[in-house]
């Protein structure tokens, strides 16, 4: 097996094995590969490795910088690891890790953060701390590795490209845009996609079953879309204010 940094002709490569890894899990949105793409366009990725057995990229890593609340710089965030699923249980995933913190490591980094299983991730050295958290995350399975004497005290952000939509979610989106009212939109609060968004507050829940947008929230994960959405707002707001408008839109309705 072999371990180097991603080359442009694995861009592609690394998004399909991406995919592959992540395809059968419940947890997984599928947009881990969207995450990493993000991530090269942004200049954000600051490792990305692959291993190659007989010429064929069977895994990949990613190590992106992160931002601590206290100030703390240096520190990084590991993940998306994917191992192709034919290849999984053969330590691929663990050489994938070691290479990529030795590189930190030799770089003067740190720290580094992750999302992971502790009974996973503990033989690396990654611990939960108390005072080093990720809003929204259980404590238990948000863990770090220090590379230095201090452990930070804050709260830790990850890099933007992290803040994805699943497609299914992107299509309840557009349907809110298209229906959009000025009281609110009618929806099925049992739909698990609308529980989602309202668990990342871009919807946000009103009396009656009713849901209304946060554009800027949505801008946090999809910038167009909150484009749209706010376009569509203020211009359902200046019907609703215009008698006339008001009875020619609604009246067509």
């Amino acid at each position: 097996m072999i371990i180097r940094n991603e080359e442009p002709s694995d861009i592609d490569t690394i998004a399909e094995v991406t995919k592959a890894a992540f395809k059968d899990y419940s947890y997984s949105q599928q947009t881990e590969h969207l995450t990493i793409h993000d991530l090269r366009v942004a200049g954000a990725l600051t490792i990305s490795l692959v291993s190659e057995i007989g010429g064929q990229v069977v895994g990949h890593i990613a190590l992106s910088p992160v931002t601590i609340s206290d100030g703390t710089t240096n520190w990084y965030g590991l993940g998306p690891v994917s191992v192709l699923p034919e290849y999984q249980g053969h330590r691929i995933g663990t050489a994938l890790v070691n290479s990529g913190l030795a590189l930190l490591k030799s770089s003067n980094s740190n720290g580094i953060v992750l999302l992971g299983l502790p009974t996973y991730f503990n033989r690396f050295g990654f611990w939960s701390y108390p005072q080093l958290i990720h809003e929204g995350t259980p404590q238990e399975v948000f863990v770090a590795k220090s590379l230095v004497e201090r452990v930070p005290n804050g709260t830790v952000e990850f890099h933007q490209a992290f803040k994805q939509l699943s497609i299914i979610e992107k299509d309840a989106i557009a349907d809110v845009i298209i229906d959009y009212a000025i009281a609110g939109i009618k929806v099925d609060l049992a739909d698990p996609v609308i529980g989602s968004l309202i668990q990342k507050e871009i919807l946000t829940e009103m009396p009656d079953g009713k849901v209304m947008m946060r554009p800027s929230v949505l801008a946090e994960y999809d910038s167009y879309f909150a484009q749209v959405s706010q376009f569509r707002a203020t211009e359902m707001s200046r019907v609703h204010k215009n008698p006339i408008l008001a009875a020619v839109t609604y009246g067509n309705g």
